[in-house]
């Protein structure tokens, strides 16, 4: 009997599509997975199978390395786990990106190897930089300024928008539009950063899911832009709604406070309205149990 709701299933199939590596099923409702940021750090997940209506449970943690280890791991996964767990969502993805940020301050690896790493280090994980010299770097890294000539005249143009969400000086807006080609969502992401207070956001994040006609040629893709496993998320939600042909883009304007795990809230909440809006979607993604 098949005990794994569907819930489960879309995000196990979403992490094996972006994780590969990461994940092993050990029997039902049981996974191991691997933090992906971490390799060397497996934990051992049980599931509900009313998930993700009720939370599941951190079984185990193992650690490779010298530096990760003992009573402090599990604590850590956790406590993790109890502060970003909300009712009816699902919370794999979080976890691996909050448990990545409160261990990405440690050294992994021997001092070799790190010496080597260091020029590859994300600006999200690297805790020497400042803010300001993260905005910075992450600026000329994704080199925000269009590269070439608009497709229109109004950067919004063809672009459905989502409501506007603040919370504590920060700012997120969601955007979506139809496409049908990669060099399509290259064309009108760059369009969109014609847009002036666009082209001074933070973080410009996105994710797309194309399929060709009348063949099984899928193309994916997505981009943090700074914002660690943002991007991640948004081809999960663009994969947990069935979306095809679409690109979501969600932008967000710093406002000097971390927000925690809940800006991933935000970030999802932007980019579902915003498809919603598109008629990208139906909206079906949340109670399809209840169908």
């Amino acid at each position: 009997m098949d005990m794994e709701s569907d819930d489960l299933k879309d995000e196990i199939r979403a992490i094996q599509a972006i994780y590969p590596e990461c994940i092993q099923k050990l029997a039902p409702l049981i996974y191991r997975f691997k933090l992906p940021q971490h390799e060397k750090v497996t934990f051992k997940m049980s599931f509900p199978d009313t998930y993700p209506m009720k939370k599941p449970v951190v079984l185990d943690v193992v650690s490779a390395s010298e530096y990760y280890h003992g009573d402090k791991l599990r604590q850590t996964f956790d406590q993790v786990l109890e502060e970003i767990y909300q009712k009816d969502l699902v919370v794999i993805f979080d976890l691996f990106s909050e448990v990545d940020g409160k261990l990405s301050d440690e050294p992994e690896e021997d001092v070799e190897e790190v010496t080597d790493k260091m020029k590859e280090v994300s600006i999200e994980n690297n805790a020497e930089y400042t803010y300001n010299e993260q905005r910075e770097i992450s600026h000329a890294k994704t080199n925000k300024s269009p590269a070439a000539e608009p497709e229109s005249t109004d950067p919004l143009e063809g672009w459905s928008v989502s409501d506007i969400i603040k919370d504590r000086k920060s700012t997120f807006i969601g955007f979506a539009r139809e496409v049908y080609s990669v060099e399509e969502v290259d064309r009108w992401v760059n369009n969109l950063l014609y847009d002036r207070k666009v082209a001074k956001a933070n973080h410009v994040m996105r994710a797309y899911r194309i399929k060709e006609d009348n063949s099984n040629v899928i193309y994916e893709d997505c981009d943090d832009d700074g914002e660690a496993a943002s991007g991640s998320r948004l081809l999960h939600l663009l994969e947990i709604m069935d979306a095809w042909n679409a690109v979501v883009v969600v932008v967000r304007w710093f406002g000097g406070t971390h927000l925690g795990p809940v800006r991933f809230r935000h970030i999802n909440e932007c980019a579902r309205d915003a498809l919603v809006k598109g008629a990208l979607v139906k909206r079906n993604d949340k109670k399809r149990k209840g169908n």
